[in-house]
């Protein structure tokens, strides 16, 4: 789903034109930024080395640095129209990024983003709009100063997309949907709300997603030298197991991983296995409260049966 509509957004990109934007608004440890990046990997990062972009003999990670057909943006706390311009100028490469007046760095990323040949910016931690709104203030003067913050920064946002200058995914937790969409000309500019929740085991397609990304964390462990043996996650009734403990978030199944790492490391295991994933589960996941039971214990499941 995520990686059709930033198909449909790019394709929309024409010269000069009101430009549209989509939002994927999840809760955390979902794996919305993870989401985002395989999309740079699968589909950018291919499409630049056919278009003579990018070397095609770089490792991966500088490859997705490199590219700028997709960017990725993630805002600091307690942005400011400056702050944003800032955070958008370094994701495109800018090395003088925080210097210079609102309206110059503005101008900036205006040149950039056109000169570079952006065809879609993804804006992260779009909460961090109004990052002080989660605190429980009682200062009205404080709350009306939140307010215009966060109005000047999504009027900003709104004068790019309106000026055509390169659509835009916004990419945040659910509770910054408001600081978009009740904006009534930036709902009217919006393509389409990416529906991204947990990953549902019982259907197909998403139970793929779920095997594809975990498959590929064990791939990655021997490739970036944690381990000499590459971790096969998706052997029997791990991948099935590792869903129900991360309740289908990616990024909670990337830390019961990191946690079985260090158990691995810990009893200097050539891999990670199944032994390790489940001792991360009895000290991660039902420490946390995320699961109460482990099911890599519950033998006999057919749920653990890998489809």
């Amino acid at each position: 789903m995520v990686n059709e509509v930033c198909d449909d957004l790019r394709d929309t990109t024409t010269d000069n034109e009101p430009k549209y934007f989509a939002t994927l608004f999840a809760p955390s440890h979902v794996g919305k930024s993870t989401a985002v990046k395989n999309y740079q990997e699968k589909v950018a990062v291919p499409e630049a080395i056919a278009r003579g972009l990018v070397p095609a003999d770089l490792p991966l990670d500088e490859q997705i640095r490199l590219q700028k057909l997709v960017v990725h943006v993630t805002l600091e706390g307690g942005a400011t129209p400056r702050s944003l311009c800032a955070d958008i100028l370094a994701a495109l490469g800018d090395p003088r990024s925080a210097r210079g007046s609102k309206n110059l760095m503005l101008r900036r990323v205006y040149d950039l983003l056109s000169t570079l040949g952006v065809e879609l910016l993804v804006i992260d931690e779009i909460q961090h709009l109004a990052v002080s709104k989660h605190r429980t203030s009682e200062d009205a003067d404080l709350r009306s100063i939140e307010r215009s913050r966060t109005s000047e920064v999504t009027d900003t946002l709104k004068a790019m997309l309106i000026r055509g200058v390169v659509p835009m995914l916004f990419v945040g937790i659910d509770e910054a949907r408001p600081y978009l969409l009740d904006d009534i000309q930036l709902a009217l500019r919006c393509h389409e709300e990416i529906d991204f929740g947990e990953l549902c085991w019982e259907d197909p397609e998403e139970r793929r997603v779920f095997q594809d990304f975990v498959g590929r964390l064990g791939i990655h462990l021997a490739k970036e030298g944690l381990f000499s043996e590459r971790a096969d996650f998706l052997h029997a009734d791990i991948p099935a197991a590792l869903h129900e403990a991360s309740l289908g978030r990616l990024g909670i199944a990337c830390r019961i991983v990191a946690k079985a790492c260090m158990h691995a490391a810990k009893a200097k295991a050539e891999t990670v296995t199944r032994e390790h994933l489940s001792k991360a589960v009895d000290t991660f996941a039902i420490p946390r409260g995320i699961v109460k039971t482990n099911p890599f214990k519950r033998e006999g499941d057919a749920r653990l049966v890998t489809a």
